[in-house]
């Protein structure tokens, strides 16, 4: 998969921008401020119909302008023709022309990830970051997973008004119970697939960036075991109901769920110094490469935002070998590397 170009209007701080972009490394330099993060912000957004820096599309839209027009080109077994308009009612979808009622439908058919330094905020952020990172993957490749999440969030918003209530009807709550239970099974067989994934492939990926034996892995945490899923739950969701009906919400779930990234066996928030934390994410985003490749046959785009200027040349090289061969990657950068300027860098 590779996006050929980028058009974008009225979005953030560009009337109007067209880019074009080769299939294997492309370098975007340029001042701070001056609309290199803009132009990543613009392919996460059509990957993912969102912004992975602000809450309100609104913002997206360029300061006195009505909406915002961004679209790209993506080659892949075919060629499609991606397209959002950005308007105070919301968005408006489009593939090649043709408009695209549901989100879902548009999710993922640019399969990008995105490095920001924001990422590393997510080691020590509340669990519910780490669980929409994970989240947002797995929806990008499995259209019943968000479904499944859309249609358990529900299930838990009725739940917890019902316990909110005077005098709960126990008898629906139930209810509530036995269909959450139908939503969290595939839910958490989904979020273990994934976490296995990446622990098939996260240490070579740090040992290689670091250059050192370290041991690197994640920790799916959930309060259920594999073995019989449905039974298991529906004894929790029992032994925890007067606790809930006490503390009028739900305390247990798959939205209590965590992902623990874990170096030399302990979690990096304790263990890990900075420049650790760095690697460590680099290498959980390689490994969501590898994972989108394992389960589609279909290569991502990589999205790396200002990730050199804090990496020594000889990491630089490793990053950049490692993933430029097999994926279109696009690189924000205050200036060209030495070793690419130079030319020592071998293709």
């Amino acid at each position: 998969m590779i996006v050929t170009d980028l058009h974008l209007r009225n979005f953030r701080n560009y009337e109007s921008e067209h880019l074009t972009l080769s299939s294997g490394l492309n370098l975007i330099t340029g001042w701070n401020a001056q609309g290199k993060t803009n132009l990543l912000e613009s392919l996460v957004y059509l990957s993912l119909t969102r912004s992975h820096r602000v809450s309100s599309e609104i913002q997206l839209i360029r300061d006195g302008c009505a909406f915002a027009d961004i679209g790209c080109t993506v080659v892949d077994a075919e060629e499609k023709k991606l397209r959002a308009v950005i308007h105070h009612g919301g968005h408006t979808l489009s593939v090649n022309q043709v408009p695209v009622k549901r989100s879902s439908e548009f999710v993922g058919l640019l399969n990008a990830v995105l490095f920001s330094p924001d990422d590393l905020g997510v080691f020590s952020d509340a669990p519910r970051e780490r669980r929409r990172i994970m989240d947002q993957e797995i929806s990008k490749l499995n259209a019943s997973y968000v479904y499944q999440m859309n249609r358990y969030r529900n299930l838990l918003k009725e739940r917890n008004t019902l316990l909110k209530s005077y005098q709960p009807d126990l008898a629906y709550l139930d209810v509530l119970d036995e269909q959450m239970i139908q939503e969290e099974i595939p839910i958490i067989r989904a979020r273990r697939a994934f976490a296995d994934a990446i622990n098939d492939t996260i240490q070579s990926h740090y040992q290689d960036l670091s250059m050192d034996q370290a041991e690197a892995c994640v920790v799916y945490q959930t309060s259920f075991a594999e073995e019989d899923l449905e039974k298991e739950l529906r004894t929790l969701y029992q032994e925890n109901r007067s606790r809930d009906l006490d503390n009028h919400v739900t305390g247990i779930g798959v939205h209590r769920d965590d992902l623990v990234y874990m170096l030399n066996g302990k979690n990096v928030v304790l263990a890990a110094s900075q420049g650790q934390k760095r690697l460590m994410m680099l290498a959980f985003k390689c490994s969501i490469l590898d994972y989108i490749w394992k389960e589609t046959g279909k290569s991502a785009v990589f999205l790396l935002d200002d990730v050199l200027s804090e990496l020594d040349m000889k990491r630089q090289v490793r990053l950049i070998e490692r993933i430029q061969k097999p994926y279109q990657c696009v690189i924000t950068a205050t200036e060209v590397p030495a070793f690419l300027r130079d030319g020592t860098h071998k293709e």
